[in-house]
């Protein structure tokens, strides 16, 4: 189960969740030539991406409301009871999912397609 904050993600799956390299490494030649490497684990910055196919307008409304409320203020994210602190990823867009019927008059029932993005803190 995930738990956003105080919000429960029932349906939602954890993307990204395999294929994450801990390191980082740069790479630089010196003006002889020889190769500089500099290798070093990461502290932060961890990507998380939420997924899900369909939810009810009211957890997609409560989730836009809190990435709004948060702004850049760090939260717990629980994912199967391992707990991350972690900021909404407003270098892109945090929050996105379509209506899954629109409608001219009223709001949709449900939103498709949701992702939300995070990033450890």
């Amino acid at each position: 189960m995930i738990v956003l904050d105080s919000i429960t993600l029932q349906e939602f799956v954890w993307a990204n969740r395999f294929g994450y390299s801990p390191w980082v490494s740069s790479h630089e030649f010196a003006l002889d030539g020889a190769l500089h490497i500099e290798t070093a684990k990461k502290q932060a910055g961890r990507s998380i991406i939420l997924t899900s196919d369909s939810e009810p307008l009211s957890v997609f409304t409560a989730l836009e409301a809190h990435a709004e409320a948060a702004g850049v203020t760090p939260f717990q994210l629980t994912i199967n009871s391992e707990t991350f602190t972690v900021i909404w990823d407003h270098s892109a867009t945090p929050i996105s999912g379509t209506p899954l019927i629109d409608y001219s008059d009223a709001d949709p029932d449900y939103i498709a397609d949701i992702t939300l993005k995070l990033i450890t803190v």
